[in-house]
C-alpha cells in the first residue's frame, strides 16, 4: 500500500470518525460473526473425532440423544448467525447513509464556492456525477466492502489459529500460496482501478451530454438534429459497453486466477496427508477432519482477494471525489469579520491586478471610485472587462493584487452575508429556479412577508403580471424560468433584487435582450428604486445611460474616458464609434 493510498483512508477516516459508538458496536457483532464462523469446523471436528465413534462404538446401542443436542447445537449457531447478521448490516446501513449524506453535503457546498470559471468550463453533468454516482460508490466502500473485509479477516485469523492448533505442519503448508494470492489480487485490482476510473469519466461525460441535449431541446428540436444528438450520445453508450465488458472480463480472470491459485493449497495438503497417513504418521480421519476444516480457511482468503479486487475498484471513485475537494474555493470566508453597521454605499477599486489564467486578459494598477448614491454607467466594446469588475464588486473573485473596499472596509474583511445583503447583482442572464414565484421573489431573503413580496413586485413592474397567473403568487415557475417570458424573468429577478434592498444594486446588460416595451417597464422600475442606491450599470445599450451621474469608458481593462454623456461625444472617440453603432445622437426618450 503507497503512501498515497494511506493518505486517501486517513481522509475516509475523517467520513467514519463522528460515527466511532456505532462502528465500535459494529466491530462487535463482527467479531461475534467471525466466532459463530469459527464454531463451525470445531463442530464439524468434534463430529468427526467424537461425536461419530461414540455413537457407533461396539456393543452398545445407538443413543440419539447426543445427535438431537449437537443438532440444536448446529442450528443455534446457525440462528445466532442469522440475527447478529442482521444487526451488523443494520448498523453498517445507518452509518453508511450518514456518511454519504455527510460526504455529499459537503461536496455541493464546495463545489458552490469554487471559481467561476469552474463551472464556465465544466459541465454541470460532470459534476452531478461525482456527487451522486462515486459517493455512492464511496459508501460501498466504507459500509459494504469494508464490513466484508474486516468480518473474513477476523475469521481468517481465528480460523487459522485453530488449524495452527490442530496440526501446524499442515496449516504451514496450506498457506503456501497465500502470498501469490495477494500479489494476484492486487495486479488485477489496479486494472480494475484504471477501468472503473474510465467507467465513471464516460459515465460523467454520457450524464453530461445528456443534460446538454435536455436544456437545448428547443434548439435541436428547431433544426431537426434529434438524430444527430441520439448518434452522440450512442458513441458515448458504445465505448461505456466496452468498459463494461472489459471491467467484467478482467474481474472474472482475476478472481478465478484467485480460485485456483487458492485451490494448490488443499491439492498439496491431501499429497502430503496421503504420504503421512501412509507412513502411519496420520490417521485417516484426522486428514479428512482438517480437510473439511481447511475449506474454512480458503472461504476468507478468495473472499479477502475478491474484496481486494473491489477496493481497487472504487478507489476510483475516491480519487474522483477528492479531486473536486482539493480545488481551492475561489474566496475565503474572514476569520474574525468586520461589521457593516450602517452601509452607505460607496465603491473603490484601489490599484487592482487581475488577470484570467485562461484567456490571458486582465487589469493592471487599475483604480476607481464610486461615490455612495451615484449612478455610474460602464460602457466598452466586449472583452473590456465590464463584467470582471462587477464580478470583483461582488467578490465573486479576489484581485491578485490591490484592494476592492466598500465604504473603505477591505471585501476581504466582510463576511459574505454581510456583502450579500449590501450588494446585489441583476445579471444579463436572468434566471428563475422551479418552484412559485414567491418562492424566487424572496429567494435572497427566506423570511419575507408577502406583504414585502408583493411590494417589491410592485416596485419592479411585474406585480399586474403575477396576479393575472392563475394561482398568482403561488404559480408554479418552470425550471430555469421557461414559462415566462424574457422580460418577465428579467423583472422577477429585478423584484428579487428590489426586496434584499441593497445598498449598492449592480447591473449587468439587465436588458440587453429585452423588447422595447419590457425595457420600457425595467427602466421605470430603476427610475424609481435607485434613488437612493448607489448603482453600477454595465450597459450595450447608450441610450439607456445617458443621463447617469457618470459614464466610464473602458477599452482593454484600462479606463479611456469618463464623464457624462455629451462630454464623452465631444472628446473620447471609442464613445462615439459605440454612439454611431446604435445612431445615438438625439436625446433619448427615457434613460436613468
Amino acid at each position: 500500500m503507497t503512501a498515497t493510498t494511506v493518505s486517501k483512508f486517513k481522509r475516509l477516516w475523517g467520513y467514519l470518525r463522528p460515527y466511532i459508538w456505532f462502528e465500535l458496536l459494529m466491530f462487535l457483532t463482527m467479531v461475534i460473526v467471525a466466532g459463530l464462523a469459527i464454531a463451525l469446523p470445531i463442530a464439524i471436528q468434534y463430529m468427526i473425532d467424537t461425536l461419530i465413534p461414540g455413537i457407533t462404538a461396539a456393543g452398545r446401542p445407538v443413543n440419539l440423544q447426543p445427535i438431537i443436542w449437537f443438532g440444536l447445537f448446529l442450528a443455534g449457531i446457525y440462528l445466532a448467525d442469522v440475527i447478529v447478521s442482521y444487526g451488523r448490516d443494520y448498523l453498517a446501513g445507518y452509518v453508511g447513509a450518514h456518511i454519504i449524506q455527510d460526504m455529499r453535503s459537503q461536496l455541493f457546498d464546495h463545489i458552490q464556492r469554487l471559481p467561476l470559471r469552474f463551472f464556465q468550463q465544466g459541465q454541470t453533468g460532470e459534476m452531478m456525477s461525482r456527487v451522486l454516482s462515486d459517493v455512492g460508490r464511496i459508501q460501498d466502500l466504507l459500509t459494504v466492502t469494508a464490513l466484508m473485509l474486516l468480518t473474513n479477516m477476523l475469521m481468517l485469523v481465528g480460523i487459522l489459529a485453530y488449524l495452527l492448533h490442530t496440526n501446524w505442519l499442515l496449516t504451514v503448508v496450506a498457506i503456501i500460496p497465500v502470498p501469490l494470492t495477494v500479489i494476484s489480487a492486487n495486479y488485477f485490482g489496479n486494472k480494475v482501478q484504471r477501468i472503473s476510473l474510465s467507467l465513471q469519466q464516460a459515465l460523467a461525460s454520457l450524464s453530461a451530454r445528456i443534460q446538454e441535449a435536455f436544456l437545448s431541446v428547443k434548439t435541436i428540436k428547431g433544426f431537426g438534429q434529434e438524430s444527430q444528438e441520439r448518434g452522440k450520445v450512442d458513441n458515448l453508450l458504445v465505448g461505456m459497453t466496452g468498459l463494461y465488458i472489459r471491467n467484467s472480463v478482467i474481474n472474472s480472470i482475476g478472481v478465478n486466477i484467485v480460485a485456483f491459485i487458492n485451490m494448490a493449497g488443499p491439492i498439496v495438503v491431501l499429497g502430503w496427508g496421503v504420504y503421512l497417513v501412509s507412513r502411519l504418521s496420520m490417521e485417516l480421519k484426522e486428514l479428512i477432519a482438517f480437510y473439511i476444516l481447511l475449506t474454512y480457511l480458503y472461504g476468507p482468503i478468495h473472499s479477502l482477494a475478491q474484496t481486494g479486487i473491489q477496493v481497487k475498484s472504487l478507489m476510483a471513485s475516491v480519487d474522483r471525489v477528492f479531486e473536486y475537494l482539493d480545488i481551492p474555493p475561489a474566496v475565503t470566508e474572514p476569520a474574525q469579520p468586520v461589521a457593516l453597521a450602517n452601509p452607505r454605499g460607496e465603491i473603490e477599486l484601489r490599484h487592482i491586478a487581475f488577470r484570467h489564467p485562461d484567456s490571458g486578459f486582465g487589469l493592471t494598477d487599475f483604480s476607481l471610485n464610486i461615490k455612495a448614491g451615484e449612478k455610474v454607467a460602464i460602457v466598452g466594446p466586449s472583452g473590456s472587462g465590464k463584467t470582471t469588475l462587477l464580478n470583483l464588486m461582488m467578490r465573486f473573485f479576489d484581485p491578485d493584487s490591490g484592494t476592492v473596499l466598500l465604504d473603505g472596509i477591505d471585501l476581504r474583511q466582510l463576511s459574505s452575508k454581510a456583502l450579500r445583503s449590501t450588494v446585489a447583482l441583476v445579471d444579463q442572464d436572468p434566471l428563475l429556479f422551479k418552484g412559485t414565484v414567491a418562492a424566487n421573489l424572496a429567494y435572497g431573503v427566506p423570511n419575507s412577508t408577502p406583504d414585502q413580496i408583493v411590494e417589491a413586485a410592485r416596485a419592479a413592474n411585474i406585480h399586474d403580471f403575477i396576479a393575472a397567473l392563475p394561482q398568482a403568487y403561488q404559480s408554479e415557475v418552470g425550471e430555469r424560468g421557461v414559462t415566462v417570458s424574457g422580460g418577465e424573468k428579467q423583472r422577477l429577478c429585478l423584484a428579487r433584487a428590489i426586496l434584499v434592498n441593497p445598498k449598492v444594486l449592480l447591473l449587468d446588460e439587465a436588458t440587453s435582450a429585452l423588447d422595447s416595451a419590457s425595457e420600457q417597464l425595467i427602466q421605470d422600475s430603476l427610475d424609481r428604486n435607485l434613488k437612493d442606491k448607489t448603482a453600477v450599470i454595465v450597459a450595450h445599450r447608450l441610450s439607456t445611460v445617458r443621463h447617469v451621474d457618470r459614464i466610464i469608458v473602458l477599452d482593454a481593462g484600462r479606463i479611456v474616458d469618463q464623464g457624462s454623456h455629451d462630454q464623452l461625444m465631444d472628446r473620447c472617440r471609442l464613445y462615439q464609434e459605440l454612439a454611431a453603432k446604435q445612431l445615438v445622437s438625439q436625446p433619448a426618450n427615457h434613460a436613468i
